[in-house]
């Protein structure tokens, strides 16, 4: 499953530069074994990173970061807010006590416990009554996979992970945390860059320790789709590939890939659009009949509703 999510960032992000900045965050990580108490070393503060020349939607962002020291009570973060855009929250306990009411009660944060939340959802976190502070340290990130890939943590694996055989996460954390601060993580895509190793550390280190993930159930249409891309597939002929019936199979694939069948055939086509004419150097239309749409035209004004940029501009100018 791993594999799976990583190839797809690759697919999505399309470039060089991006894919020497993934090999600089993972063996930074691997190389150093970092003591929790280095956490309390980081500032107290709130960053928020915006990024106005951001030109295609990177499917996985930090766009807030911080490390607080919470000791009043009228800190309590309610979950099930209608009406507000998707985002996950990732919140490393250093000291103090929080806790986070779910459907089968409440729960105590500890230090050491890494809590793991998609908003909206059926929760609330909190400083109780009883404690007297809560410090932490956090992460808000939003795009597509981020929240694909928490939403899969938390129905796999609950809202409160134990973190003694995650030090590798651990170290990254800190490191994307210190270099956000020092104001080193200035750009959308190191910013997405660590976003991502970040998930798929902790993906890869929780599935090391048990087996609790399961493998990607789509994993088998997903292989299909890719060696069929230039075909028009059909709705109906997917669900056949995974031997259930067409609205079953649309009601699984949704709640698992967070989009419609349709959506994630017509984004593999854009990403491996993407992927041709940035390594390839083929023509446009040559790049449309490749992924499956055969009207130039209509592979055009998708293209550039996706990535705002025509594929034509996109082949020819270095805007990576």
């Amino acid at each position: 499953m791993t594999d799976v999510l990583f190839v797809a960032f690759m697919n999505q992000m399309q470039t060089n530069r991006l894919f020497m900045l993934h090999n600089m965050c993972y063996n930074a990580a691997m190389s150093r074994s970092l003591p929790d108490s280095n956490f309390s070393r980081l500032p107290i503060v709130s960053l928020s990173s915006r990024y106005s020349s951001r030109k295609f939607p990177l499917h996985a962002l930090t766009v807030l970061s911080g490390h607080s020291n919470e000791t009043s009570i009228a800190y309590y973060n309610d979950g099930k807010t209608k009406d507000v855009p998707s985002y996950g929250v990732w919140q490393y306990t250093l000291a103090g006590r929080g806790r986070i009411d779910l459907k089968d009660g409440a729960h105590d944060l500890l230090p050491g416990s890494l809590m793991i939340v998609s908003v909206p959802g059926p929760h609330v976190y909190c400083l109780p009554e009883d404690s007297s502070s809560w410090e932490f340290v956090f992460l808000v990130m939003i795009g597509r996979e981020a929240i694909r890939i928490t939403k899969m943590i938390e129905r796999h694996l609950g809202n409160a992970l134990e973190t003694d055989r995650t030090k590798r996460t651990l170290s990254l954390l800190y490191e994307m945390l210190d270099k956000l601060f020092s104001g080193e993580i200035n750009d959308p895509f190191i910013n997405s860059c660590y976003t991502y190793r970040l998930c798929m550390m902790l993906l890869e280190e929780l599935s090391d320790t048990g087996g609790a993930l399961r493998e990607q159930p789509f994993e088998e249409l997903i292989r299909f789709l890719k060696e069929n891309l230039r075909r028009n597939i059909s709705v109906e002929e997917m669900a056949e590939v995974m031997r259930l019936s067409r609205a079953h199979f649309t009601r699984l694939f949704s709640r698992e890939m967070g989009m419609s069948p349709r959506m994630y055939l017509e984004d593999l086509r854009l990403k491996t659009a993407m992927e041709l004419l940035f390594k390839e150097q083929v023509s446009v239309k040559e790049t449309a009949s490749l992924c499956g749409i055969y009207d130039v035209n209509y592979f055009c004004r998708l293209f550039r509703k996706r990535y705002g940029i025509s594929p034509g501009k996109y082949r020819e100018k270095d805007i990576r």
